[in-house]
């Protein structure tokens, strides 16, 4: 191999025998997440601060234990990475907004437009040659994941119908995008196309799983945060 080429972030594909063993322990992540741990524990406290943990903590094993080396092998597992980023460790980590919640519809369209513009073929693979593109890609869904999240779960006693349009409108934005992924022609992604190979799948097989993942569990997911929400508003309207 050129000792010059570029290494992805993650590290290359690992194989079935081999892919427990690739931690990601490089200084950069680690002492992100020491900053990121350090900044909840100083600006938040009681159940703020616990939902906040809980959230950090899933991302570090997001991207420290080998489902990272995993992601650069099969596209499924990137789409189960991202899924767990934004639609579990995001609500997390919106438990501790507040500041400026921006409006919950315009959360939801950046949100959207970043989920669909990072997974098409020419964004996506731009993160395989640059950690920058790589990086931007995560924290940006990350991000944008948060902001709509602390919208709906501020926003659920004081405007429940535009709560559910929302979530409704997310859950159908996913749900649109995993059926393209399932039914494509040909598998979107050279990269997971070969490296698939080595776990005993095509690229679309590969990609029809990341598919199913985005449709099944974002709906299962998104249907239990719509029950959430919904007891939340119920407790709240009990109470006045």
């Amino acid at each position: 191999m050129n000792p010059d080429a570029y290494i992805p972030y993650c590290g290359m594909p690992p194989g079935p025998n081999d892919w427990l063993t690739r931690w990601t322990l490089e200084p950069g992540l680690l002492i992100g997440l020491a900053v990121a741990l350090a900044l909840i524990l100083w600006q938040s406290n009681g159940a703020a601060r616990k939902h906040g943990l809980g959230g950090w903590a899933l991302v570090a094993v997001l991207f420290v234990s080998p489902l990272c080396a995993l992601s650069m092998a099969l596209f499924s597992a990137r789409v189960g990475q991202h899924l767990l980023l934004t639609l579990v460790a995001a609500p997390l980590l919106a438990r501790m907004w507040r500041s400026y919640i921006p409006p919950t519809p315009i959360a939801a369209l950046i949100f959207a437009a970043l989920f669909w513009i990072w997974h098409a073929p020419e964004p996506y693979s731009w993160t395989l040659e640059s950690d920058l593109a790589y990086w931007s890609m995560h924290l940006s869904l990350l991000a944008s994941a948060v902001a709509l999240w602390a919208g709906l779960q501020h926003r659920t006693a004081t405007q429940p119908f535009e709560t559910v349009l929302v979530l409704a409108g997310t859950a159908s934005q996913m749900t649109m995008l995993a059926i393209l992924l399932i039914f494509a022609p040909s598998p979107w992604h050279r990269w997971h196309e070969v490296a698939a190979l080595s776990w005993g799948m095509t690229g679309s097989s590969d990609q029809a799983l990341a598919g199913a993942l985005m449709w099944v569990a974002g709906g299962v997911l998104m249907s239990a945060t719509v029950l959430l929400l919904a007891r939340g508003f119920l407790r709240e309207s009990a109470r006045t």
